[in-house]
């Protein structure tokens, strides 16, 4: 489907304000982790299913021989090899938000919170996250 003359001047426009940006276009084609934290590690995930197979192969010895407390340990390594797989194995880093320039006006919108402050609104709280997305430009 054949874009019309609109579309296609946006697009230019578009394509223009990218090569005039380095730092976006190097952001972009860098590799980043997806979600939160870091991104998995082969070695967890190989481990972590290793884990799981052991865990599965127990609970099934443990039902063939009758004995479930062995069955509630199979269930418990299954589990913690799940979990080990899926973890990044970094610790969260508690990143500082974004600060305001000082003399700058507050939050528009929102709420008195508790202690007399105000609770950012809504579009302040998506800027904010915005922000630590792009790495705080």
């Amino acid at each position: 489907m054949a874009l019309s003359d609109h579309e296609q001047q946006l697009l230019d426009q578009l394509e223009q304000q990218l090569r005039e940006d380095p730092s976006f276009t190097r952001s972009i084609s860098e590799d980043q982790p997806v979600g939160p934290g870091a991104g998995l590690s082969a070695t967890r995930v190989v481990i972590g299913v290793v884990g799981v197979v052991i865990g599965l192969a127990i609970v099934l010895g443990a039902i063939w021989s009758g004995i479930w407390p062995l069955g509630v340990l199979g269930f418990a390594v299954m589990v913690g090899g799940g979990f080990w797989a899926l973890s990044s194995g970094k610790t969260p880093t508690a990143e500082a938000p974004p600060s305001r320039p000082a003399g700058g006006p507050g939050p528009s919108t929102g709420q008195t919170g508790q202690n007399g402050r105000k609770s950012s609104g809504f579009m302040d709280r998506m800027e904010d996250r915005w922000d630590k997305r792009r790495g705080g430009q």
